[in-house]
């Protein structure tokens, strides 16, 4: 009997390690990071851990939605990845209710919502890690993340090619089997990949000298891109360190099949700066901005450069352009950058800021949005934040997106998902979710041109030995 009386208390006395007796109640949503906080996820999104702002001694937490997750720690909550799968692999609602011990008391917080939604996101994302210096790239490259789960791989770094640039990927539609990215510097050249074939070229002539920002058409036929010549200014306006500005800029078509460069003269102007140039979702429209080009003398011209987003028809079977450029938004005073079309065909997303097009150094950048059914353009209040928001691109089913924020501390550029309505309303955005949540406070690079990718991408290096291919050219 002795023995039962003791099991039993053994019993009791473990429940109440298990589940601690709360000692006051906090009528507010418990402060983590990330802020993961009334966020809507997919069903196939990697656990959401994250640690308690402040001090504390203890941290527990209790998710329940169609099952139940209890998890605890010091000041953390580290979710099990397989757990965590079987909790959000149906939609619905969780409910999150999180208890920490301070000076030997424990305070429970008002409970939050973690929205599940059936919309599921893409394999992952693809971006290029970089410190955010202005000239310097001793280590930099481009990346893979799958979004399920914390695994990240290498596609590319620098290290390979002492001293070179990487940068400008892009995928049609997210698809890893068509992919491009540029290398800069000695032995440099376009990296273009369609299915089972990957090639490198060179881009370079007399009359196009270098091809920056590229955008896939839909068939996969066709790359549009800018034509750059990038400059940088260092000045003392407060908040803003340097700027980037275009001294030419002027927009190409590459046939990948054909392996020719397509020169329109209504796209190279002299006297526009046409750049970042996009396809519509149909593929028979260019969308691209365009300013009134200006001699650079002084700070105030430098200033005064606004763009406007602007769109010409396109022929997917020739490859040829409209005669007329039609401006759909003239900026309202400020200026538009990185217009990116959803490919369900409803929406233009793209960055204003005050003035000029290198987003990513001005603290002013918002997200807008245009609506293509009524022509409605807004800003996107719900995912703006004080800091920069700058680069963002497109899920695959147009139900996600992801953005480059400086909204963590204003300097380090990460990526932030949000989900999209059938009201074309968004959802609190969420920063990329990592194992260990004080990952963001070592990580010292920045998180640049972040792209969704529906599968997993294959690349070899030893495409790099291979001969830069030459391309040819037509003028019409």
């Amino acid at each position: 009997m002795k023995r039962l009386i003791l099991f039993l208390l053994i019993i009791i006395i473990s429940g109440c390690g298990h589940k601690p007796a709360t000692s006051s109640f906090c009528d507010q949503l418990p402060e983590i990071f990330p802020d993961y906080t009334e966020i809507t996820i997919p069903k196939n999104i990697s656990p959401l851990n994250f640690r308690i702002k402040g001090n504390c001694t203890k941290v527990y937490a209790v998710f329940k939605g169609d099952k139940e997750l209890t998890v605890k720690g010091k000041n953390k909550i580290i979710i099990p990845v397989g757990k965590w799968k079987s909790l959000i692999n149906k939609k619905g609602e969780i409910k999150v209710t999180v208890k920490v011990k301070i000076d030997g008391k424990w305070i429970e917080y008002k409970p939050y919502s973690i929205y599940i939604s059936d919309d599921e996101i893409d394999y992952g994302l693809c971006y290029r890690r970089i410190f955010p210096g202005y000239g310097a790239y001793n280590k930099m490259g481009l990346y893979q993340r799958e979004l399920a789960t914390f695994n990240e791989s290498v596609l590319i770094e620098n290290t390979i090619l002492p001293g070179s640039c990487i940068n400008c990927h892009s995928f049609a539609k997210g698809d890893p089997q068509k992919m491009q990215f540029h290398i800069r510097g000695k032995n440099g050249g376009t990296v273009i990949r369609v299915g089972e074939s990957t090639k490198i070229v060179n881009l370079k002539n007399s009359v196009t000298k270098s091809c920056v920002y590229p955008y896939w058409h839909p068939s996969g036929k066709y790359i549009v891109y800018s034509v750059n010549e990038i400059k940088q200014i260092f000045h003392n306006i407060p908040d803003i360190i340097l700027d980037v500005y275009d001294l030419e800029s002027d927009i190409v078509i590459y046939d990948v099949e054909k392996k020719e460069l397509i020169l329109h003269p209504i796209l190279m102007k002299d006297t526009q700066y046409e750049t970042f140039p996009v396809f519509s979702a149909d593929g028979k429209k260019i969308f691209f901005c365009s300013a009134d080009s200006v001699k650079i003398s002084t700070l105030k011209d430098f200033t005064e450069i606004k763009y406007s987003l602007c769109s010409i028809n396109f022929d997917p079977k020739t490859g040829n352009v409209g005669d007329t450029i039609t401006t759909l938004y003239n900026g309202e005073g400020a200026s538009v950058a990185f217009p990116r079309p959803s490919y369900d065909g409803k929406y233009i997303m793209f960055t204003r800021s005050a003035y000029g097009n290198f987003t990513i150094w001005h603290k002013d950048s918002d997200l807008w949005i245009l609506d293509l059914r009524s022509n409605k353009i807004r800003p996107l209040n719900e995912l703006n934040s004080d800091d920069t928001e700058s680069y963002h691109s497109w899920s695959a089913s147009s139900n996600w997106v992801v953005f480059s924020s400086r909204r963590n501390n204003g300097l380090y550029t990460r990526p932030y998902l949000a989900h999209i309505d059938s009201n074309g309303v968004f959802s609190k955005p969420f920063i990329l979710p990592q194992k260990d949540p004080d990952f963001y406070i070592g990580m010292l690079q920045s998180y640049n041109i972040p792209e969704f990718v529906t599968g997993k991408v294959d690349f070899s290096t030893k495409i790099l030995e291979q001969p830069r291919e030459v391309i040819s050219l037509q003028q019409n």
